[in-house]
């Protein structure tokens, strides 16, 4: 399994667990649920670990595929600068929400405003991800990348989005 492999399967898991912990932490903020928060920053903090994994292969996977034919040099660089601050923000929640739920082991109760941060920090995570990610797509993916650029072709079945 190569890098670029592992990037692509582990690309989703802080995406998609970064909004499913968002909207648990809502819920249970909204709530005043204590057991959502802590099920919430447990995910955001295990999200966190995947998140430098996600992040470590995303080098060495750019070296595989930047020279193949389709793959939109831009697009690399984009996600490349976009993913930092998602990896960033994602790891960073991470080890917030294990912090806090290390402070609630040992003090009992979390004061709000840590959780109310975690969550604001989970939302600004959660945009940059989509972001990040729908800019991973477009690298090699050229019906993603279709805009005022793209022209249509009749060479053959699915080449009607073809950049000039």
């Amino acid at each position: 399994m190569t890098a670029a492999h592992l990037h692509l399967a582990l690309n989703h898991i802080p995406v998609l667990g970064t909004l499913f912990a968002t909207a648990l932490l809502a819920y249970g903020l909204w709530h005043d649920h204590t057991g959502f928060q802590k099920g919430a920053l447990g995910l955001l903090a295990a999200v966190g670990t995947v998140a430098v994994a996600v992040y470590l292969t995303g080098e060495p996977a750019e070296a595989l595929v930047e020279g193949l034919a389709g793959v939109s040099h831009e697009a690399l660089e984009a996600h490349e600068a976009w993913g930092w601050y998602a990896a960033l923000t994602s790891i960073g929640t991470g080890v917030l929400s294990l912090g806090a739920l290390l402070y609630r082991w040992a003090a009992s109760s979390l004061p709000r405003w840590i959780v109310r941060g975690v969550f604001l920090l989970a939302l600004a995570g959660s945009a940059l991800l989509v972001y990040a990610a729908t800019l991973g797509g477009k690298v090699h993916h050229p019906e993603l990348r279709a805009g005022p650029t793209a022209v249509e072709t009749t060479d053959g079945p699915g080449a009607d989005m073809v950049e000039e």
